[in-house]
């Protein structure tokens, strides 16, 4: 005997199918609020030879000395005055805003010597470093006294591969550094010359003293002859108070 099954339930053909209710639609979150951007001004550099260049609000941040100079004077606000540049030349100025103005933006490197760096100079910067030894040397300096870290960087390492090759007394020549010798020659003539500077001085004091005691004997002479002068005079008064 088979066993029973229970049996199926089959809707009949007109009765109504039951709708699918529509899956929840998730809300959408609100848009984050975005910070509003800087406004963006200019500072006006001026170079030693008296030249100006302007500078974006947001390039000098990569500079942390003018960064902090702008920041110390009037709160990174906008300023009237020209920034003096008193170690930089104009053509050197100008290659340094370059440099800023088109890595604005960008972090700052950390420079805490516990890595040894391993710097990639980019394409653009291949082109911005085609330049004489003199003109690299200038930036170098003109990076360290402005404190531009990642000018810094890419100037050193240039430098690195330019000197490569090179003798001690090709690398002297370059950058004008001079030998031991010429060092001592130099000191022995500051010496010299601060000697002769004593001398002059002491001569010139001399001189100075001397002026003094004779003005003042011209003086004390003055004095004495209006004195004898003052006295004769009464005594001819007084002879002719007698006489009459």
């Amino acid at each position: 005997m088979s066993a029973e099954q229970a049996p199926v339930e089959v809707p009949a053909a007109d009765a109504p199918v039951a709708e699918a209710e529509p899956a929840p639609v998730a809300e959408e979150a609100p848009a984050a609020e975005t910070a509003p951007a800087e406004p963006l001004f200019y500072y006006t550099l001026e170079s030693c030879d008296g030249k100006e260049v302007k500078i974006s609000s947001e390039a000098v941040k990569q500079s942390k000395t003018l960064n902090d100079l702008v920041w110390n004077l009037h709160g990174g606000a906008e300023m009237d005055e020209s920034i003096p540049m008193d170690n930089i030349t104009h053509p050197t100025l100008i290659k340094v805003v370059e440099f800023c103005e088109h890595h604005k933006g960008e972090p700052i490197p950390v420079d805490d010597g516990s890595v040894p760096k391993k710097v990639t100079i980019t394409e653009w910067d291949e082109e911005f470093f085609k330049m004489d030894d003199m003109e690299l040397f200038h930036l170098v300096l003109a990076a360290n006294y402005l404190d531009i870290k990642q000018l810094m960087n890419y100037a050193c390492k240039k430098v690195a591969q330019m000197a490569m090759g090179k003798s001690p007394e090709e690398l002297r020549a370059i950058f004008m550094i001079p030998t031991d010798e010429e060092i001592e020659a130099a000191e022995k003539a500051a010496e010299k010359e601060e000697v002769a500077r004593q001398v002059a001085y002491n001569l010139a004091e001399i001189n100075r003293k001397i002026k003094e005691m004779e003005q003042a004997d011209a003086a004390a002479a003055a004095s004495r002859a209006k004195e004898a002068a003052a006295a004769g005079a009464e005594e001819l008064i007084a002879g002719v108070k007698e006489a009459s």
